[in-house]
């Protein structure tokens, strides 16, 4: 039986999966092999299959940089957005309305130190004019969370915060599981090993919460001094999206908040604070679902957003945009 779901499901476009660079203290960014062919499909039925290809530098729906960039968009699965083709994306939108050179930097679990880093790097080399990050709840929810291998991780204590990367390097016995169909489909479609890390914590899951209020605004005051001090380097304006509470624009009585408590008040307010331009898409989300009752993600099996709100962030993003230096 297993034999021929093996079979089967090779000639199915199941989840490959992404192949990640080694990454350490010296180079703490997550990101993929260059050039890797991808099929991603969600769920047992692998529906809303798509193949794509990382860039040169290891980022799925981007061009390959190069310096003096319009726009250089940063976050997590929101801005890879694999479930996307790449002109339905925040990045590709903004990339045919400014005439080109907006390039994306994104990695699934990437949180606001990874992004931190990312600005680090890539700032100085591509000189972006503007920086777009996109905020989703997950940032702020896992603030003071272990970091999963290849990301980073503030750490915060009675010295102050610090970041730590968390290493990674691939094993052999994972790159030749990952040969196997069946293996792909159980972990990256059915979610096996996620299903079961559930059950382990369920007896928890009440008291499951986002960082204290104390812990959260001293990570954030480090994070966005940090930042100022990136941004000093390149000169670039800093603009973030951030994402509304979806689950409560549709079911306002029975929906669950994805963002815990005041966190997403908390962050726009240090960021405004700090000078920084911020796209609250909370009610741009509500207008939409007011005039067209339109979703904007695929829920209930998947909570990234759509192309329409992709297409909505945009919209907003563009007046906002400071034009690019004449050559």
């Amino acid at each position: 039986m297993a034999l021929v779901l093996e079979i089967v499901l090779q000639c199915l476009p199941v989840s490959s999966g992404l192949r990640l660079e080694h990454s350490s203290a010296a180079m703490p960014l997550s990101r993929y092999l260059p050039g890797q062919a991808y099929v991603y499909s969600h769920g047992w039925a692998l529906s809303n299959a798509r193949r794509g290809a990382t860039n040169a530098q290891g980022f799925a729906n981007s061009a390959d940089f190069k310096p003096d960039a319009a726009v250089l968009v940063l976050g997590d699965s929101f801005v890879e957005s694999l479930m996307l083709d790449y002109e339905d994306t925040l990045q590709g939108q903004l990339d045919r309305m400014v005439g080109g050179r907006v390039y994306a930097a994104a990695s699934s679990g990437n949180g606001l130190a990874d992004t931190l880093e990312m600005l680090r790097y890539y700032g100085p080399r591509l000189h972006p004019r503007n920086v777009v990050m996109l905020i989703d709840s997950g940032n702020l929810n896992n603030l003071l969370l272990p970091a999963p291998r290849s990301h980073n991780q503030f750490v915060a204590g009675p010295d102050g915060v610090r970041m730590v990367h968390v290493d990674y390097a691939e094993s052999r016995l994972k790159r030749w599981m990952a040969r196997s169909a069946l293996v792909r489909y159980t972990y990256y479609n059915l979610k096996l090993p996620d299903w079961l890390s559930s059950l382990r914590h369920s007896g928890g899951a009440a008291g499951v919460g986002g960082a204290a209020p104390a812990a959260r605004d001293q990570v954030l005051d480090y994070y966005f001094a940090q930042l100022r001090a990136a941004q000093d380097v390149v000169g670039t304006q800093l603009i973030f999206v951030v994402d509304g509470d979806r689950n409560m624009l549709y079911e306002p009585r029975k929906g669950k908040p994805t963002w815990h408590g005041d966190d997403r008040q908390a962050f726009i307010a240090q960021a405004r604070k700090n000078g920084h331009v911020v796209v609250d898409m909370q009610p741009v989300f509500a207008a939409h679902w007011r005039q067209r009752a339109e979703r904007l993600d695929f829920l209930p099996m998947d909570g990234h957003w759509n192309k329409v709100a992709h297409g909505l962030a945009a919209q907003q993003v563009l007046p906002v945009l400071q034009p690019s230096r004449q050559p």
